[in-house]
């Protein structure tokens, strides 16, 4: 705005100053002629009196008028036209002057003037005739410069004065443009304050006008700056992983749980292509779909797990605008789903083994297979066995069903000791058989728990100790209190377990040596039930084993 003001003020200047130059020139010149004419006038006049004085001798008083007037050039003319006298050529030889304009106007008007160029001279003559009394034509002329002479002569002093005259007029319009300019850009610098304008009376409704707009743009861009805080805070805080990308597939916004399921590095991902994130093929594939309008989800597998892919559209009208790509970690839903089927597998097999021993042993008694006293006595005694074990198999597959609800169990103040006091006095007599001594040591272990689960938790510890130990050897429990938890440890000089088994030891139905599993009556559940109580307390179970030497289960219960 201020260089087109300038340039404005610049060029109104230089026209200006042109156009009076021009004026001044052309008044000159108009001036010129009619003191010309006025010239011509007068000494007409004077020959006209002079003739009319002097009467027969007027050729003679012509002579003498010549060698006065050497500017001017006399002709004296019939009223026909031709020529009687000339100041500068024979008479004789001159052409009939009837039609000149001057001559004319003389005749019919008693005078006339003219203005003619001459090209060869390049000089203006000014012609004055007048009609005498006896009808005949008095002509004067006199050469003055032409407008062109007038201006050529004065255009160096013309254009020096265009040149004073300019650059005063650029310092002016500089000078000019600034104040012009300088409550506009006063007015520009302090928008945002709130005291009133003083300037231009006339921008004082554009002001207000920019005041309110303001405080309209500054209100919706806090709104708008709230807004985006909220997405992102959520956005960041979900577990889900969040991307948007626009039809070319560059990124537009990404949060940190994306990068981290897709185990890229933090970093500024938006602006850059989503592959970028992730090359892989089907990915790939299914953000395109979403792009082009059309829902995709795939399952992605990389080194941390699993992660199910959503892709969709995102439309701004009818027209697709961009895609939305949701990653949500499955992991964990895999692997409940592997447990969930394996579970499923493992319950089928272990309650169909003893249902068919029972079933094969009831066929052959029936069948008369079996007729002896004794023989019926040993199959029944083996459908006994087999029935115990389903009977105990059940019982444990509703005791886990039960704790894995989720429910939290009934809690009251107890002492561990006493509760595994008499989990060892249960299990004394089989202890004796198996060679295995029993032992306690350590405080009470004074904490909120339920007192069944807490016997149960116990029990199965220390069965396992016993079932899997060797002749002379033992299992010993100790009880600690530390600082916010109660700490229980069963310790046992068996077996043993290997180092690649110990992940999923505490796996429903997992076993390590199948065939001494089931010869020893174990079910597979009882670790897993140790774990469920565990985790239902809040507490932290950890294993420590070394094969052939022996195995250590420490568990630590929050106060």
């Amino acid at each position: 705005m201020k260089k087109r003001i300038y340039i404005s003020l610049c060029f109104t200047s230089l026209v200006l100053v042109l156009l009076t130059a021009g004026v001044m020139l052309w008044v000159s010149y108009g001036m010129g002629i009619s003191q010309a004419k006025n010239s011509l006038k007068n000494q007409t006049i004077m020959i006209e009196n002079g003739i009319s004085f002097v009467g027969d001798e007027q050729l003679g008083y012509l002579d003498t008028e010549v060698k006065g007037l050497r500017d001017m050039r006399i002709t004296w003319l019939n009223a026909d036209g031709s020529v009687l006298f000339d100041t500068s050529a024979d008479s004789a030889s001159m052409e009939n002057h009837s039609q000149r304009p001057e001559m004319i106007a003389a005749l019919q008007k008693g005078e006339g003037t003219d203005v003619r160029h001459s090209q060869t001279v390049g000089q203006d003559s000014v012609y004055y005739a007048k009609r005498l009394s006896d009808g005949s034509v008095l002509r004067l002329s006199m050469q003055t410069k032409s407008v062109g002479t007038v201006f050529q002569n004065a255009l160096p002093l013309v254009l020096g004065i265009v040149v004073m005259l300019l650059g005063a007029c650029f310092i002016i319009a500089s000078q000019l443009t600034k104040r012009i300019l300088l409550p506009v850009k006063q007015l520009a610098q302090n928008i945002e304050d709130d005291q009133e304008y003083s300037g231009y009376g006339e921008l004082e409704p554009f002001y207000h006008k920019i005041k309110e707009q303001n405080r309209m743009i500054k209100s919706q861009m806090d709104k708008l700056a709230d807004e985006r805080d909220r997405i992102s805070t959520i956005t960041s805080n979900m577990r889900e992983g969040l991307i948007l990308v626009d039809l070319q597939k560059d990124i537009l916004s990404v949060n940190k749980s994306a990068l981290s399921l897709l185990e890229v590095k933090k970093g500024d991902y938006e602006g850059k292509g989503i592959l970028t994130l992730c090359r892989n093929v089907e990915f790939s594939h299914c953000v395109d779909q979403a792009v082009e309008g059309t829902g995709c989800d795939i399952l992605l597998e990389n080194g941390r797990g699993s992660v199910q892919v959503y892709a969709n559209p995102v439309f701004a009208g009818k027209k697709v605008c961009g895609g939305i790509i949701l990653l949500v970690d499955v992991t964990q839903q895999q692997k409940a789903e592997k447990i969930r089927r394996d579970f499923t597998a493992n319950v089928s097999h272990e309650l169909k083994t003893p249902l068919t021993s029972i079933s094969g042993f009831a066929e052959m008694i029936s069948g008369g297979m079996v007729s002896s006293p004794q023989d019926i006595k040993k199959f029944a005694g083996r459908i006994y066995r087999e029935a115990s074990r389903l009977i105990t198999l059940t019982d444990d597959i509703i005791r886990l069903s039960q704790i894995e609800e989720g429910t939290d169990p009934e809690k009251e103040p107890i002492s561990l000791r006493p509760i595994c006091e008499n989990v060892l006095n249960t299990l004394q007599i089989i202890a004796q058989q198996k060679q295995v001594s029993l032992s306690i040591q350590g405080e009470e272990g004074q904490l909120s728990a339920n007192p069944r689960m807490m016997e149960e938790l116990i029990f199965n510890l220390c069965d396992n100790g016993i079932k899997y130990n060797q002749p002379g050897g033992s299992v010993k429990i100790s009880i600690r209190q530390e600082p916010g938890e109660v700490v229980l440890s069963v310790k046992d000089t068996g077996i043993g377990i290997p180092k690649e088994h110990q992940s999923r030891i505490f796996e429903r139905f997992y076993r390590v040596d199948k065939s001494r599993s089931k010869q020893t009556g174990g079910t597979g559940l009882g670790l897993s039930i140790v774990k469920h109580i565990v985790e239902s307390h809040r507490g932290s179970l950890t294993l420590e084993s070394q094969e052939g030497e022996g195995t250590e289960v420490t568990i630590r219960f929050p106060l």
